[in-house]
Order: C-alpha cells, then sequence, then structure tokens
C-alpha cells in the first residue's frame, strides 16, 4: 500500500507540465487523435525558424546528431503539433540553447524530436510551460 502511494505523485511529476514563470508563449492542449492506433493529446506550440525556408528540423532521436527524420514545414502559433516534451542532449540555434526536446511527427509522417529552441517563449534550457512531460529515455 504504502509503495503504491508513492508511485502515484511520482507518476503524476512525470506527466504534468513544468511551471515555467519565463514562458511567455507555452503550448496549448488542442485536441486528442487517434495516430497509429493510438489516441494522443495533441498540442499547439508558437514556433519558428530562422532558416530561409522557414523549415524546422525534426531529428531522429533528441540529438542534433542523430539524423534529420523530416521536417515540419510550416510555422506558427498553430502550424504544428507536439505530443510531449524530454530533457536531453544540448542543441545550440544561433545564441539560443536548450536541452529540452518535443516529441512530434513531421511532414514526411516520421516520428521524431524538435528541439525547444524552435519555441517562441521561455529561455535557454527550459523547458515548455505548456507541454507535459513524457516518461522516457533519451536513446
Amino acid at each position: 500500500m504504502a509503495l503504491g502511494a508513492a508511485l502515484v505523485p511520482a507518476a503524476l511529476m512525470m506527466t504534468a507540465a513544468p511551471a515555467a514563470a519565463a514562458d511567455d508563449q507555452p503550448c496549448r492542449f488542442f485536441e486528442k487523435r487517434q495516430i497509429e492506433g493510438v489516441y494522443w493529446n495533441l498540442y499547439h506550440c508558437p514556433d519558428w525558424s530562422p532558416r530561409s525556408d522557414g523549415r524546422i528540423p525534426v531529428y531522429n532521436r533528441p540529438y542534433g546528431d542523430s539524423g534529420v527524420a523530416g521536417w515540419m514545414n510550416n510555422t506558427g502559433n498553430a502550424a504544428n503539433w507536439y505530443i510531449r516534451q524530454l530533457q536531453c542532449g544540448g542543441y545550440q540555434l544561433g545564441s539560443y540553447s536548450n536541452n529540452w526536446w518535443a516529441m512530434t511527427m513531421a511532414d514526411n509522417g516520421e516520428w521524431g524530436w524538435v528541439n525547444e529552441t524552435y519555441f517562441r517563449g521561455g529561455g535557454d534550457n527550459e523547458a515548455d510551460g505548456g507541454l507535459p512531460y513524457g516518461a522516457g529515455q533519451c536513446t
């Protein structure tokens, strides 16, 4: 009984979004959708890209050296959806850096990870204030 009671708060901590006081543009839940037989809570996150083509790279794993699985071809307040976030490998984008990654599906249908330097709001190495934490490892 005591072990079960101890696991409940731990499980809640793994799924609750962190409070990020500096994030003035947090992700927002917009719908639950079935994708490949699994129901996911999807969140719109205000994203952006400094690239001349405006695209965002979606990496195979939550590391910048893991190879690009696909691309997000549009950016903005509700252009893309994300599922969860995980703290993993650091990433540098110009003067910005972040070690938080958001799970999503690229426009080519491949699952992958976007570094949160591509999210509006928040500071360096801060989690998004509205996207749930994901359980898992950074492999």
